[in-house]
């Protein structure tokens, strides 16, 4: 049995093939399925954001008619 250290995965090149490889799969396939929610939940509280600033604008603007 062959011991494996730091500088032997780091010379190997299919040690590094299969990094790459997992980082397709991990980062960008999963990204690509996991983006929309994450787009999704950051449109819903942008909203939420600007419906506060309408709102604010609506008490400042009864406030300055009494």
């Amino acid at each position: 049995m062959e011991q494996e250290t730091f500088w032997t995965l780091f010379y190997s090149l299919p040690h590094w093939e299969f990094e790459i490889f997992l980082m397709i799969i991990f980062d960008v396939l999963i990204g690509v399925l996991i983006w929309p929610k994450i787009k999704k939940f950051t449109k819903h509280h942008k909203s939420d954001d600007e419906r506060m600033a309408d709102l604010e604008r609506e008490v400042d603007k009864l406030k300055s008619k009494l």
